[in-house]
């Protein structure tokens, strides 16, 4: 790894590892008395990371491989990694003991105390696209990350979140995938339907809402596995009081509106002020009824959008931006097959039990 590592420096445990300021760090043991026992470490030094979004993001993900993987032989947390918090065990320090262990199925008394929390959310779980850039021979979200598809990943979160309905919006070929998925939990569970793709999104979408019997709709890419509970309780919190809103990052990188040049080609158009540029995340909680008038709206306008949420834009109501974490990535490429599962090591998932 180490021989490989064009453009990074600080090799740790044989992993070379980007330690350029202002990335992603954690806290990383560099003596110690013995690894499994009750001994504070005596020093410590930092590694970092860093995704770069260049022909070196292969390579970058490699590296935050590498780095989740050390972390763990060390106990050590991953900066922003959530493990669940009853498997967090700390000692002094603030250093892991024993690595955290994510369990993938609800207890039954886990289930009841969600069922309340969020029974008048429906979530529309879109599962029905192709995922052509990731040059896989099935759809990506059917691509396993440690073992389990990507799209189980993502309803196994909403399972977990006690929402009253899930609308599997897939093709027909893969809706036994998620039969044999939910039967297989054991617990109690919200009330799970079918619906097809459309030709676009926005066509998913709504054959998706057809279903909903719930005041609010969720609707969330299964192409997004790493979103945590955490996230969509705060969505849905926000959602209730604005009538619409989303998960969202502010966005790090400059960005660039372009214009056609002279000759066609793309030149600078203008630069917009990036304190106030948030990238769109799922889910996307809106008021169901609100977005059916949306989607009148849109057919009466003959609109195209690529999120849910433009369709109340649309209207002039007001959308709440909730902050999301980084982490909720969108798989689309092959390389961020190996960011995903390096983040769910992270957080000490062990794959399907």
């Amino acid at each position: 790894m180490a021989s490989l590592a064009a453009g990074f420096h600080g090799v740790y445990p044989g992993a070379a590892l980007s330690t350029h300021p202002g990335k992603q760090s954690a806290g990383c043991p560099r003596t110690f008395l013995d690894r499994n026992c009750n001994s504070k470490f005596a020093n410590k030094c930092s590694f970092s990371w860093d995704l770069l979004p260049t022909s070196n993001n292969i390579l970058a993900a490699a590296a935050l491989t590498a780095c989740t993987a050390t972390a763990a032989r060390h106990r050590v947390p991953l900066h922003g990694a959530r493990g669940p918090r009853k498997a967090r065990l700390f000692f002094g320090n603030g250093i892991y003991r024993q690595r955290p262990v994510a369990s993938r199925k609800l207890t039954t008394a886990a289930a009841a105390g969600n069922a309340s929390a969020a029974s008048d959310v429906g979530a529309i779980l879109l599962s029905a696209g192709v995922g052509k850039r990731m040059g896989a021979n099935i759809p990506k979200q059917y691509l396993k990350l440690c073992g389990l598809e990507i799209a189980l990943h993502s309803l196994d979160v909403f399972l977990q979140c006690g929402v009253g309905e899930i609308v599997i919006v897939c093709a027909e070929e893969w809706q036994s995938l998620f039969e044999e998925h939910v039967a297989s939990a054991g617990v109690g569970q919200p009330v799970i339907k079918y619906s097809r793709g459309g030709k676009e999104r926005q066509d998913s979408v709504q054959n998706g809402l057809a279903q909903l019997s719930t005041e609010y709709a969720a609707v969330h890419d299964a192409a997004r596995p790493l979103v945590t509970t955490d996230e969509i309780c705060k969505v849905i919190a926000d959602a209730r009081k604005y009538g619409a809103a989303l998960l969202a990052v502010s966005t790090k990188a400059t960005i660039k509106l372009a214009q056609d040049g002279p000759n066609g080609e793309a030149v600078v158009k203008t630069t917009p002020d990036r304190n106030t540029l948030w990238e769109a995340h799922t889910p996307q909680v809106i008021r169901a009824d609100l977005l059916r008038q949306g989607f009148q709206n849109a057919m009466e306008q003959n609109l195209a959008v690529t999120d849910d949420v433009s369709l109340v834009e649309s209207l002039g109501e007001t959308v709440k931006l909730t902050e999301g974490e980084y982490t909720n990535i969108k798989v689309t490429t092959p390389e961020d097959i190996s960011v995903a599962e390096a983040i769910l090591g992270s957080r000490g998932y062990e794959g399907p039990s």
